[in-house]
């Protein structure tokens, strides 16, 4: 059964954890979304990520919640792609989701573009048997 809640518990908060995720991760590009993720052996934790919208690209407030609430939108009905083979290797990742592009996008397509970057990732995950 899926579980398509988003608890707190799943957001990226912990500035040392972003700082971290940003020195150590690794990052691609399925645009409009740059994702920087890094894989942990922690259990403890869920999958945790970030939405980051930038200001220089849209003044208004407005647009930028209106892209960041489709991006996890779009991350909450699909993240059960990233929940298998992280719970079959014991292991956790820590995510950025960054929106590149200067146009807003309708939530069909941001919707398809985050399913190839967790497709992406899953495939990631598969073959990287050995911890990091």
């Amino acid at each position: 059964m899926n579980d398509y809640r988003l608890p707190k518990n799943e957001k990226l908060c912990s500035r040392t954890a972003i700082d971290r995720l940003f020195s150590e991760g690794h990052a691609f590009i399925v645009y409009p979304l740059r994702v920087v993720y890094r894989i942990d052996d922690s259990l403890s934790a869920p999958p945790q990520f970030f939405i980051n919208v930038p200001k220089r690209n849209f003044k208004r407030a407005v647009k930028r919640v209106y892209l960041r609430r489709r991006i996890r939108e779009a991350y909450r009905l699909h993240k059960h792609i990233l929940a298998e083979p992280l719970s079959q290797q014991k292991r956790t990742i820590h995510l950025a989701f960054l929106y590149l592009d200067k146009n807003l996008n309708d939530f069909h397509f941001i919707e398809k573009k985050m399913i190839e970057s967790l497709e992406r990732l899953a495939k990631t995950i598969e073959s990287d048997q050995t911890p990091s």
